[in-house]
């Protein structure tokens, strides 16, 4: 059994609310996990359209502004505890936020990750929990509890039936897997650790992340590495970074600014004699 984080794509299109203290409105509405469709007023919204169709367009305190598609699907499915709130724009296309009525109390506490962030409060890491598997049998959409908390995690998640209907099916969003039953956060983060190293190991050529960014402008389609992350160009010469996922694939991003411990890494292309991706096989046993 898995559990995944759904959320929108923030380069696809979006929507923002016209007005904003609609906007307090909605936050304050969301908050509940009991139904509100009864006293809802659909808001007005502006849709920004960046040429990159998405069925999912925005998050707000734990709820989702999803096309009609997606509401389609998830009726059609017969998927249960949530609701549709319509909202108002000036075209015809229907979007609604989809409100999760489920929050399950479901984290163990003493196994899963925790982080301490800038304030110095210990927070769970969403992407490294350990849940409780009996307490998900049967839910297919679902907001978490925090322990000991009056409050959620600020995402929907879900279930493995319900990931392969949307992957199939809808555009622009996100799919993460937080959580499998049989493969701890622990063990990806020693799996991603190895796959690091193996790249590291594989490196020549070795030098700062400003030779290495002239490197990839000067060798469009060529990717510099450094461990978990690697950099490469674009035909306009934007420099684009990547983070190694576990299949060996890398998730890309054009960052607004570059974390400052990228700045301190060393950087390499690795030996042309056996590719990396071929090493990492041999060393991890993908097949």
């Amino acid at each position: 059994m898995k559990a995944w984080l759904l959320d929108y794509y923030p380069p696809n299109n979006t929507i923002e609310f016209s007005d904003s203290e609609e906007l307090d409105q909605v936050y304050e509405a969301l908050g509940s996990d009991k139904p509100i469709i009864q006293e809802w007023s659909a808001p007005n919204i502006e849709f920004n359209d960046v040429g990159k169709p998405a069925d999912i367009l925005n998050r707000y305190t734990g709820a989702l502004v999803i096309s009609r598609k997606v509401k389609e699907l998830l009726e059609q499915n017969h998927i249960e505890h949530i609701e549709f709130l319509p909202l108002s724009m000036a075209t015809e296309e229907e979007y609604y936020i989809l409100h999760v009525l489920s929050v399950i109390d479901c984290i163990d506490p003493e196994n899963s990750k925790v982080r301490t962030y800038y304030d110095d409060v210990p927070q769970f890491d969403e992407y490294s929990l350990v849940l409780d598997q009996k307490a998900l049998q049967g839910q297919h959409i679902f907001r978490i509890k925090l322990p000991s908390e009056d409050r959620e995690l600020s995402y929907i998640y879900v279930s493995d039936f319900l990931q392969e209907i949307l992957s199939q099916c809808i555009v622009g969003y996100q799919l993460v897997e937080i959580w499998d039953s049989e493969f701890s956060w622990k063990a990806k983060e020693e799996k991603h650790e190895r796959m690091g190293q193996e790249i590291d190991s594989s490196l020549i050529k070795v030098f700062s992340f400003d030779k290495a960014k002239k490197f990839a402008r000067k060798n469009k389609g060529h990717m510099v590495y450094s461990g978990k992350w690697a950099i490469k160009a674009d035909k306009e010469k934007r420099i684009w970074l990547g983070n190694l996922q576990l299949d060996g694939s890398y998730s890309w991003i054009n960052p607004i600014y570059y974390p400052p411990i990228l700045l301190e890494l060393q950087w390499g292309i690795p030996e042309r004699s056996k590719t990396m991706f071929s090493r990492l096989k041999e060393s991890i046993g993908f097949k």
